[in-house]
């Protein structure tokens, strides 16, 4: 064909082979090879899918890339196994697909808002740890400093649910025997700091 959408010469060698491939709709594919002297256009690629019967209003999509050589095609066998020549992809390059990042984060910030608001607000625990730090407690390492505050924070727990009848619920600032409490990280930093 010829760029005005003509049938051309008799000449078969003149011209580059295309790929046409199209799509009707979500589940109707096709595709044609035709040759054309220059890359097609719009209009020409519609007069070749309309002469194939298919309306140019009944097509979503289409995309047009030129086909391997015939020289390609019809090489020997044996020539592929002595020979070793790199493949050209002639298809356009696909685009990689963007992650989508959902709502994971979203909702991890949720879940650490709603345990560091609490432990942030919880005044009475703080001051707690605080309290039961004693100077001595100062000079010891990092590892024998938290057993020391871990273990008054079990003490005080249990003593607390045995006055109280009754576990804390999670906004309330009282130490709990529940290991990830919010007042229990609060106690913990009062506890530890200097």
């Amino acid at each position: 064909m010829t760029s005005k959408g003509q049938e051309s010469s008799s000449d078969s060698t003149a011209g580059m082979d295309y790929i046409i491939r199209y799509s009707l709709n979500e589940f109707q594919r096709g595709s044609i090879v035709t040759r054309f002297e220059a890359p097609p256009d719009k209009r020409e690629v519609f007069g070749v899918l309309e002469r194939y019967g298919i309306s140019s209003t009944q097509v979503s999509e289409y995309t047009v890339s030129p086909a391997r050589g015939v020289q390609q095609a019809l090489r020997p066998v044996h020539q592929d196994i002595v020979e070793a020549q790199p493949s050209e992809d002639t298809s356009p390059p696909l685009e990689r697909r963007k992650r989508k990042s959902g709502c994971g984060w979203v909702a991890v910030a949720i879940v650490v808002i709603a345990f560091v608001t609490p432990a942030v607000t919880a005044e009475r625990s703080y001051t707690t740890g605080q309290s039961l730090a004693p100077s001595a407690s100062r000079n010891l390492s990092f590892g024998e400093r938290y057993d020391f505050c871990d273990a008054q924070l079990r003490y005080i727990a249990v003593s607390d649910e045995n006055y109280w009848d009754e576990a804390p619920g999670f906004f309330e600032d009282r130490v709990s025997n529940n290991p990830i409490h919010p007042a229990n990280l609060s106690f913990l930093v009062g506890c530890m700091s200097d």
